[in-house]
């Protein structure tokens, strides 16, 4: 039975991977080579021959030199040295088909956990570019519209588009739910996929400006709370400052937004406190340093400059809870199962500059590390009243996909993460 059309269909209640709305980037997508001018490349690369790529694709011979000669137009020249006896990869050619075989990966990862397969034996062959494109602009795309609008294409193709990949697959990816167009689980798999293939060959160009002496190319962080008050901006700039062709941004949200950018390579590095384990399979955590959370209060509140803070005189006060699900919500749940009575007053404030305001203009406490008070302690804003409150240290790290390969930017920017930690 064919998929029905989206445009036709009713809204289901399908899980969809990505629930957030994180911010958009750049306002034109980037977009796919021709998925079949990678796979000839990657088999003249296996096999060092463009007849032998030929017979294995089912294409002429001429079309297989068409398809590098494009590809070598649209990534990088000369990935090919041609001899009598074959075609051999370039040092800008072994970049290249490195990446590109890293890109398939990721979809034929994405296609095994999809198809069933009869279906997956065959899927390879029959995906085009532009449907991954217009797949992948859905994720981030607060509609239509503005998907094919990120694409320079009207409405009408990208329609098309979607319709024609979801026939190919035998797959609902789509779902309509009120006015928006939204990924079913079958389609997050795929847009994710989608996107980590851009990224691979995106970083492919990254690698071949450094080994030409030219470290350039983006790279996006995203930061937790503690980190992006000192830590991470410190890296930045060090980075920045010795390699100004590297575009660096940094991006601020929750955990679980950024876990889902993580996985599909929208940011490349995650910072912050490391959950341990990991709450998804396919990520590795790394530790910076061990941080403990303080209760902190105004420079000049009633408690301050004592030295025998207990726990039942800090809950005399009203207290600013930590964000749901965090592990410091988890510490200071903890301490208030201690307390022998309940604060006054509970306020649930997520913004590090919400609650730097509410503690200034009150006597209300905050479970914080002393690291993201750093400037308002220097200045005597705020102040910390005891450090002994909680049970136990909070691990800080940075967390990576376990199959990233680091380009030099991401290699660079890891080692001044750790001097700016032990330095900190």
């Amino acid at each position: 039975m064919p998929v029905q059309p989206v445009w036709e269909r009713r809204a289901e209640p399908i899980d969809t991977l990505w629930t957030a709305e994180p911010p958009a980037f750049d306002q034109l997508a980037p977009r796919l080579p021709n998925l079949r001018h990678l796979r000839a490349a990657q088999l003249v690369g296996d096999l060092g021959s463009v007849n032998r790529a030929a017979e294995v694709l089912n294409l002429s011979q001429p079309a297989v030199t068409q398809a590098i000669a494009r590809l070598e137009a649209q990534i990088a020249p000369d990935l090919f040295t041609r001899h009598p006896t074959g075609m051999y990869a370039t040092a800008i050619g072994e970049i290249v088909l490195r990446r590109i075989g890293r890109a398939f990966q990721e979809l034929d990862s994405a296609l095994d956990q999809i198809l069933v397969r009869t279906a997956r034996l065959r899927a390879d062959v029959m995906l085009k570019s532009v449907q991954l494109d217009s797949l992948a602009a859905l994720v981030y795309a607060s509609g239509l519209s503005e998907a094919a609008a990120k694409l320079s294409i009207t409405p009408t193709a990208f329609k098309r588009n979607i319709n024609m990949l979801e026939a190919r697959l035998d797959l609902s990816l789509v779902f309509r739910d009120g006015n928006r167009i939204r990924l079913t689980r079958n389609g997050s798999v795929l847009a994710r996929a989608a996107r980590l293939v851009l990224r691979e060959l995106e970083q492919a160009q990254e690698e071949i400006a450094s080994n030409a002496g030219a470290l350039t190319g983006r790279l996006v962080i995203g930061a937790l709370p503690l980190v992006r008050s000192y830590i991470v901006p410190k890296a930045m700039i060090t980075v920045g400052t010795a390699h100004p062709d590297v575009r660096l941004r940094l991006v601020e949200s929750g955990y679980e937004t950024l876990i889902e950018m993580l996985q599909s390579g929208d940011i490349d590095i995650l910072v912050g406190t490391l959950r341990e384990p990991a709450p998804v399979d396919g990520l590795i955590e790394t530790p910076l340093f061990d941080d403990r959370l303080c209760v902190v209060g105004r420079a000049d509140h009633p408690m301050a400059g004592r030295g025998d803070v207990t726990l039942d005189d800090v809950t005399a006060f009203p207290w600013i809870a930590p964000r749901l699900g965090s592990p410091a919500r988890r510490e200071f749940d903890l301490m208030m199962d201690r307390a022998r009575h309940r604060p006054p007053q509970i306020f649930e404030v997520a913004s590090h500059m919400g609650v730097r305001a509410i503690l200034r203009e009150s006597d209300s406490l905050a479970l914080i590390s002393r690291r993201q008070i750093r400037y308002e302690e220097r200045e005597g804003q705020l102040t910390v009243l005891s450090d002994q409150m909680t049970t136990r240290p909070r691990m800080i790290g940075h967390t990576m996909r376990e199959r990233c390969l680091p380009t030099p930017a991401m290699q660079e920017f890891l080692k001044a993460l750790a001097d700016a930690a032990q330095n900190d």
